[in-house]
């Protein structure tokens, strides 16, 4: 997935006038400089926000790695495409790994990127989809991410909990230009399902609090949704 800028040598939005006094490959020469300019400021804006600067491809006329020199002046096109999505990927994924509690490493490596439903490998290449979803598959997911004990204090103390809320808020304000980023709970395939009736618990000023109302959700018997983060691309 890429973000794409498109330059053409006779569009009127970009406020490109080449001189008629130019010969023709003086004009492209003028569109070449152009295009340079404004893919030097993409660089850094990019660089700004990711970090570094992310791979990208220049296609001219049609030709990838063409010349800018080579676009023709009348007619002729410049796309130039910055990989963006693996990098914002890669920031979550590292982030949510990296403030997950470590015991048997089980929660940790529990975390699965999917691609419009299906598993991407970590690591690997990743394809284009509409939503990409991190989500942690073990069991206990729920309650590292919102649990209580019963005597009020959260489930894991080893690390602060909201693991996934709270990654998707940083990556909002690190991304939030070029991603949709959001926390959400979802269902998965052949869940996990609880053993018993739960009830509603809250705590307010010290005391715990227990619902009258059996939530439908959360009856024996029902499948367990799962802490997750969506993100989509946002048009460039």
């Amino acid at each position: 997935m890429a973000v794409r800028t498109r330059i053409d040598s006779i569009a009127t939005d970009i406020n490109l006038i080449v001189s008629r006094d130019l010969s023709p490959t003086g004009q492209s020469r003028a569109i070449a400089d152009y295009a340079r300019t404004e893919i030097a400021r993409a660089d850094e804006k990019n660089k700004r926000i990711l970090g570094r600067v992310p791979p990208k491809v220049i296609t001219v006329d049609g030709r990838k790695g063409g010349q800018l020199e080579d676009v023709r002046p009348n007619g002729g096109s410049i796309i130039t495409e910055w990989e963006i999505v693996s990098n914002v990927l890669a920031w979550i994924g590292d982030t949510l790994r990296a403030r997950s509690p470590f015991v048997s490493g089980d929660f940790r490596e529990g975390w699965m990127l999917l691609a419009d439903g299906q598993v991407v490998e970590l690591g690997g290449q990743i394809p284009p989809a509409d939503v990409y979803t991190f989500v942690n598959v073990v069991p206990y997911a729920r309650k590292i991410e919102v649990g209580k004990t019963t005597s009020g204090r959260d489930f894991v103390v080893q690390v602060p909990n909201r693991i996934a809320e709270r990654t998707a808020k940083d990556a909002t304000a690190r991304f939030g230009n070029i991603a949709k980023i959001r926390s959400v709970w979802i269902s998965l395939a052949n869940p996990y399902t609880l053993k018993n009736d739960q009830v509603s618990r809250s705590f307010a000023g010290g005391k715990l609090r227990i619902s009258k109302r059996q939530r439908p959700d959360r009856v024996r018997g029902s499948a367990i949704t799962y802490p997750a983060i969506t993100v989509t691309l946002k048009a460039a």
